[in-house]
């Protein structure tokens, strides 16, 4: 009986949760695949992000929404270093040339198909967050987010749980914003490009075989004040990804260029 009570108040407490937050974190039409070292990069130009603010808004003390930008992935197979390279286009519904991106990237993934996708207002992402935070997503440190019970028959919590709701652990690994200050806030650490022109860029070396997720933002934290929702604007962006030599292997390829060369003229001498 108290299993079926709390059934009840669980899914009540979830419809009644505020529209930004019934979301759920997906990677479908965002996933890149595995990686390798000198191949072209991995590019995905159709995609717009909720809000102008947030992976800003994730950076204060209230945490942020994980609904209010979009989560990529990408797979290494070995270690390589990545460079990632967002730059606003003119698609989407709020005012063109405005979007200023910014992202973190993550080792690890949200839950996927068998299981059921994570969501801010799932109770054990509630209860693995402080009260009165705005969501379990933030932007510069590790964090988690839950899930609910995955039922044999779809939607119906009579059936039985085929797969139980888990926290996925999220580890942070670095971030990069375009801009400064003036647009991101004044949250220590965060490593502004200087320039609020609407492109970003960074390389993350040392990166171990495993699977990744990039969160793709907004960089606006003031924006929070007028795009209040439940519609938020939405902001098109163009994404790339590429796995490329460690400089240390650059070297060691240059200097074997030019082995190779002092060979060839040592032979066209004879």
């Amino acid at each position: 009986m108290k299993s079926s009570t709390y059934i009840v108040l669980l899914l009540a407490a979830v419809w009644a949760a505020p529209s930004g937050l019934q979301a759920h974190i997906s990677y479908s039409g965002r996933n890149f695949g595995a990686l390798v070292v000198g191949s072209p990069a991995a590019g995905n130009l159709t995609q717009t992000v909720s809000s102008s603010f947030g992976w800003a808004d994730a950076t204060d003390d209230d945490w942020g929404d994980s609904h209010r930008g979009r989560f990529f992935r990408f797979t290494l197979e070995t270690s390589a270093a990545v460079m990632i390279t967002v730059e606003r286009n003119a698609n989407g519904t709020g005012v063109a040339g405005t979007f200023l991106p910014a992202f973190s990237l993550f080792a690890g993934l949200a839950q996927g198909s068998p299981e059921a996708l994570a969501h801010d207002s799932a109770a054990l992402s509630v209860a693995s967050r402080p009260a009165g935070t705005e969501g379990s997503f933030r932007a510069l440190t590790d964090w988690s987010i839950g899930n609910d019970p995955t039922y044999v028959t779809a939607g119906d919590p009579t059936s039985g749980i085929l797969f139980e709701a888990r926290l996925a652990p999220f580890t942070y690994l670095g971030h990069a914003a375009d801009g400064t200050s003036a647009n991101f806030g004044l949250v220590p650490g965060i490593n502004g490009d200087g320039h609020a022109d609407g492109f970003v860029t960074a390389t993350f070396h040392g990166l171990a075989p495993g699977h990744y997720s990039l969160f793709l933002g907004g960089a606006n934290y003031g924006a929070q004040a007028t795009e209040t929702g439940p519609t938020y604007p939405t902001y098109g962006v163009n994404v790339t990804v590429q796995a490329v030599p460690e400089p240390s292997t650059w070297a060691m390829l240059l200097a074997g260029g030019a082995l190779a060369g002092a060979a060839l003229r040592r032979k066209a001498r004879r």
